[in-house]
């Protein structure tokens, strides 16, 4: 009697087990996501704005992104230490300020007292520029272009707040990264579009298991392979890649465009412009001779 309540005990927890796997791996899926080759609607990201032009993570940069017709901005968020969300890539003003010391050192009436614009390289234009606070990026940008978003610290709730209060949370926005920051981000809200990195196919599966909301993989366009392109989109999801650093060329955006990638990131926005120009002219002259 007893083996046999317990054999019916290890069957009804397993199959309940089987159910939830189910569930779980169904409620997850996503409609496949075409591969166009090349994609030549490719979705451009200026990484912390165009900071080419203006400097980094400030609203001269973004408005300028804006104007050149990007699709999203990478921005790099922090916290002072009255709490309030900024803009701020190093951990430290130092770089990009005239002041010094950790971000999480000044209140934020201390923070707006800097020149973001003081230690740029395009003169006295931007003198005067200063630290944005995240919602005065995101009032900037609503409705204009879509958002990046790159957690330099954990998250916390006011950051979820100002996501929702504009409107970038979930659909007009990504979280990048697969860490801490990302799952902590996943824990505090539901259907939390984060933007792990993926190199290979086989680590597909492991990272969606860990973030089943994932919405797209982030990727290098100098190793971006044709096969995770394809099982990225057969699984609904986008890929994102970047062309910084030394691949910040049209060498790599153009072969992240023929592997269809979904969106580029990068510190020329021009180039990318002018890539995709080209690459759409080449296209209508084939279409043309093809007709003739």
């Amino acid at each position: 009697m007893v083996k046999r309540e317990k054999y019916y005990r290890d069957y009804y927890i397993g199959a309940i087990i089987i159910f939830l796997f189910f569930f779980a791996t169904q409620s997850a899926a996503k409609e496949p996501i075409e591969t166009k080759k090349p994609n030549l609607d490719v979705m451009k990201v200026a990484h912390r704005g165009a900071a080419k032009y203006a400097p980094e993570n400030t609203i001269p940069s973004i408005e300028k992104a804006i104007e050149l017709g990007m699709d999203y901005i990478e921005m790099d968020v922090r916290y002072t230490k009255d709490g309030v969300p900024v803009l701020m890539h190093d951990p430290k003003v130092d770089r990009t300020t005239n002041g010094e010391g950790p971000v999480s050192d000044y209140t934020l009436a201390e923070i707006k007292k800097l020149d973001a614009g003081y230690r740029s390289r395009f003169g006295d234009k931007f003198k005067g520029t200063r630290v944005p606070t995240f919602e005065e990026v995101l009032e900037a940008m609503q409705g204009h272009i879509r958002l990046y978003l790159d957690q330099k610290e954990m998250p916390r709730p006011v950051l979820v707040e100002l996501l929702k209060r504009y409107d970038f949370y979930p659909d007009n926005m990504v979280v990048v990264g697969g860490g801490e920051r990302a799952a902590k981000f996943a824990e505090m809200v539901a259907d939390a579009p984060i933007m792990p990195g993926v190199g290979s196919v086989d680590q597909i599966p492991g990272i969606i298991a860990k973030f089943p909301t994932v919405k797209a993989f982030n990727t290098s366009a100098q190793t971006l392979k044709k096969e995770v392109v394809a099982e990225a989109h057969r699984r609904g999801i986008l890929i994102f890649t970047n062309t910084l650093g030394f691949g910040d060329a049209e060498t790599y955006m153009r072969h992240a465009i023929e592997m269809g990638c979904d969106a580029i990131q990068t510190d020329r926005p021009i180039v990318l412009l002018k890539t995709i120009k080209k690459m759409k002219k080449k296209q209508q002259h084939k279409k043309k001779q093809v007709q003739k």
